[in-house]
């Protein structure tokens, strides 16, 4: 069994769970706060604790626990394609991107909704920056026939789909983001990606 101290409200810990939701892993979840060995002052965001080995192995971060489920987890690399250097490459460049939309949009929905501190103009302004570099390179992909960041559905999309789903909550507009926006509803369409809350289905009748 996997289990996960999260956060539900959490856009990071949501990352997990839909890795573990796309990879029809059975899970459960504990609040963060019911994890008995992380003192109050040094709590990560996350801790995933894989107990289908012994020792069971405990990672305490989003990001390295996206890259373990895919090493450890993905078993037809199709999340983390290993024997694909230069795909491997694009899906490794997408997650770091994912982390920039986090310390961004994610920022700005966190101050928004929780009071976090924060600059609020600039990380807003970051996140368009964000949101219009990804759009620019989505809509060049769909005249290729690529859907996806990194091509085929990848780690990739799951890091970042969470901050750009949410960016509404932190004041980050995605009108003016249509290729942005259709690749959210794409996403919400991969068999197994969950929803949260503030997330809502893709919007019937538009292509996939």
């Amino acid at each position: 069994m996997i289990t996960i101290y999260d956060d539900e409200t959490s856009a990071e810990c949501y990352q997990v769970r839909a890795m573990l939701g796309v990879l029809g892993k059975d899970f459960r979840s504990v609040a963060l706060e019911e994890y008995p060995d992380i003192a109050p002052d040094g709590r990560p965001a996350i801790v995933l604790v894989d107990e289908h080995f012994s020792p069971a192995a405990v990672v305490h971060d989003p990001t390295a626990a996206l890259l373990y489920l895919g090493r450890v987890h993905d078993r037809e690399g199709s999340l983390m394609p290993t024997d694909d250097p230069a795909h491997l490459a694009a899906v490794l460049d997408w997650l770091a991107f994912g982390r920039s939309l986090t310390v961004s949009a994610g920022a700005a929905r966190r101050h928004e909704a929780f009071g976090e501190p924060l600059d609020l103009p600039a990380a807003q302004r970051e996140a368009h920056r964000l949101l219009r570099t990804m759009d620019r390179h989505l809509w060049f992909g769909e005249q290729q026939g690529r859907y996806f960041l990194a091509g085929a559905f990848s780690l990739g999309d799951i890091a970042c789909f969470g901050d750009v789903a949410l960016s509404e909550e932190g004041g980050v507009s995605r009108q003016d983001y249509p290729a942005v926006r259709r690749w959210c509803d794409r996403v919400k369409r991969v068999p197994g990606f969950p929803l949260m809350s503030g997330i809502f289905p893709a919007a019937a009748g538009r292509a996939a």
